[in-house]
């Protein structure tokens, strides 16, 4: 059985950042250079399992401070929550002349992408019932 989901991402960017996006390891686009905040939109039949949608900004050259992305909401089927958002993971990719023995390695629930990295964003299907339990509504019968 699959579950038809949709979902988007709101994106802001801050210079004119380049991004790659894709869901479970699989790249949907790979050359997005972005200038106006923008949506991506997905409308995906999904097994009922666990999901990452991932965004990667690659274009950032070691000495631009401002060029950022930022991701403003994350929606399921309307609903815009900032939890959704929050459940998101930041691997940054430091440039060759930052210390990162004393960075962390990741950022939890971190929606700005100040360096070149990869933003993943957890999720499961079927999507309402994983938004029950993010948000602790009781218990799930089923």
């Amino acid at each position: 059985m699959q579950y038809n989901t949709k979902f988007s991402v709101g994106i802001i960017p801050h210079g004119a950042p380049k991004i790659g996006y894709g869901l479970n390891g699989v790249a949907i686009n790979t050359g997005l250079e972005i200038s106006v905040p923008m949506s991506l939109n997905f409308c995906l039949d999904l097994e009922p399992k666990s999901h990452t949608l991932f965004i990667d900004f690659y274009n950032k050259p070691d000495l631009d401070p401002d060029m950022a992305v930022e991701i403003e909401y994350v929606e399921f089927e309307g609903m815009r929550l900032d939890r959704f958002r929050w459940n998101s993971r930041y691997y940054p990719r430091y440039p060759a002349n930052w210390d990162s023995a004393n960075s962390p390695e990741f950022y939890d629930s971190s929606t700005y992408m100040g360096w070149n990295g990869r933003w993943e964003l957890y999720f499961e299907t079927p999507i309402f019932t994983w938004i029950h339990r993010l948000e602790n509504l009781g218990w799930i019968y089923n």
